[in-house]
């Protein structure tokens, strides 16, 4: 599993993945969405697209590492 990088949106945790434009965005306590990074520092922003959304963190986590591998 890679590292995890905390970096604070608003509200919302943010987690980002090394090497990886897909990070994992923490919305409450059982929501989890999926956002790819579409600035061009590869920090997470405010206008990046949700791709999905997940109600268990470990599977955003995989999904937004299975999409940063492809």
């Amino acid at each position: 599993m890679s590292k995890q990088e905390p970096s604070p949106q608003g509200n919302a945790e943010s987690r980002a993945t090394d090497e990886g434009r897909y990070y994992v965005q923490h919305l409450t306590a059982q929501v989890f969405v999926v956002r790819e990074c579409a600035s061009t520092n590869g920090e997470p922003g405010s206008d990046d697209h949700i791709v999905r959304s997940f109600t268990i963190a470990h599977d955003a986590y995989m999904y937004a590492n299975s999409m940063n591998n492809k």
